[in-house]
């Protein structure tokens, strides 16, 4: 029995068929495929830099799947990403789902990196968010510490400038030529004592190549003596050699031994011991000495003066008082 369709129930079964169609180009051309098998992974952003619907998902440069849903979280601070990826792609533990630039046009899409831990994510978990910086953000971020640097030069420039302004005054600058004046007079000077020298060492540099010739002579004359002085050297060591063989040594040591004797009989003299002793240290003998010689003294000057008075001669005898 043949199934017969009436003219309208054709007019709606291709119009089921052709807007079924549709919808699946339309997605297709999405980047969506109703008939691919894929897991559902979800990533948190705080700014998606430009990511739309559809967008693709890129492994090693691969397109592995696309961004199926973007939505703000209840919070309005985060934005949740929805990204669909083949079965047969098994992600690992510590993927990172990094939005990047797609073309030189600025379109985004989703560089998955796989993570290097031993477990395998599921469908419906949580991917590491990551985002690379724009060409902006990278130029902004390069010139960022030139702009800071540049800001602090021209700081310090400001500063360096204001003082030197402030040492640029009427006084600063009359000293600064006066300073300039005599810096100039000083390496005039300088350029004279300069100019002495060099004269005074090429006047004395004849006198200085005599006194190097003598030099060198009287070391010639040491070097021509030195047989000589050995001989000297050697006498004067057979000379000291014969003292220490002498009876040298003995005699000094007698010598010694008679200077203590005398230094004892100081001592005694010095105490009083014997005649000597007596004679120095006692000083009524002394006193009686000194008149005693006095008064020889005397006797003997009278008997010169009038020696009659004490011998009498006579040739015919004795004179008669």
């Amino acid at each position: 029995m043949v199934l017969k369709l009436s003219k309208e129930a054709k007019i709606g079964i291709l119009v089921l068929l052709t807007t079924g169609f549709f919808i699946w180009g339309y997605s297709f051309l999405k980047g969506k495929n109703f008939l691919a098998s894929t897991n559902n992974y979800y990533a948190f952003y705080e700014q998606v830099g430009g990511l739309i619907e559809s967008g693709h998902v890129m492994m090693s440069g691969y397109k592995v799947g696309y961004v199926d849903d973007i939505r703000f979280m209840d919070d309005l601070k985060h934005i949740r990403v929805r990204l669909s990826v083949d079965k047969r792609f098994v992600l690992p533990e510590g993927t990172v789902a990094r939005i990047i630039g797609a073309d030189i046009m600025g379109t985004k899409a989703v560089e998955l990196i796989p993570g290097n831990r031993e477990g395998r994510l599921k469908a419906g978990d949580t991917l590491i968010p990551d985002i690379e910086p724009n060409l902006t953000e990278e130029i902004r971020l390069q010139i960022m510490p030139l702009k800071t640097r540049a800001e602090d030069m021209m700081a310090n420039m400001d500063s360096v400038l204001i003082i030197f302004q402030s040492l640029l005054d009427q006084e600063f600058r009359e000293n600064f030529a006066a300073s300039i004046d005599n810096m100039s007079g000083t390496i005039s000077s300088l350029q004279r004592s300069v100019y002495a020298v060099d004269k005074l060492l090429n006047e004395e540099d004849s006198r200085f190549n005599n006194i190097m010739s003598n030099l060198e002579s009287v070391s010639g004359n040491f070097a021509d003596s030195n047989e000589d002085i050995n001989k000297m050297l050697n006498n004067f060591a057979a000379i000291s050699d014969s003292l220490a063989q002498s009876e040298l040594l003995s005699t000094i040591d007698n010598l010694n031994n008679v200077l203590g004797e005398l230094n004892q009989v100081m001592e005694g003299v010095n105490r009083g011991d014997g005649s000597l002793g007596k004679l120095i240290s006692d000083e009524d003998l002394y006193n009686n000495l000194e008149s005693a010689t006095k008064n020889l003294d005397l006797l003997l000057l009278d008997l010169k003066d009038r020696p009659g008075r004490y011998v009498n001669f006579s040739i015919f005898g004795r004179k008669q008082d």
